[in-house]
């Protein structure tokens, strides 16, 4: 089963090289397995990032999962460590579709 995800995040902390990282960050999931059509839009005024994707797997948990870990391992792509990643990014909202064939 294939779902189209969104995540929202907000960055918190200093907003001066986000144009910078989100390039990088938008470069990343190339290099990621199971991921389709990765997309990325940053807002550079206020620091939020809509993170789109799709995944195929089972389950709707199982998207949450995945989506959720690429788009945590991007930021680790993009040399950005992640250990106080609740502290930098906060998810604000999380959105699926279930992708059926025409």
């Amino acid at each position: 089963m294939k779902y189209q995800m969104l995540i929202e995040l907000q960055v918190f902390g200093p907003l001066d090289d986000l144009d910078e990282v989100s390039d990088r960050l938008a470069d990343a999931p190339y290099e990621l397995h199971d991921v389709i059509d990765f997309d990325l839009s940053t807002n550079l005024k206020t620091g939020r990032l809509d993170v789109t994707m799709i995944v195929d797997v089972t389950t709707l948990e199982q998207a949450l999962r995945k989506t959720r870990a690429a788009t945590r391992a991007a930021v680790h792509a993009t040399g950005g460590a992640a250990p106080d990643w609740d502290q930098t990014f906060r998810e604000v909202g999380t959105h699926a579709h279930e992708l059926t064939d025409a």
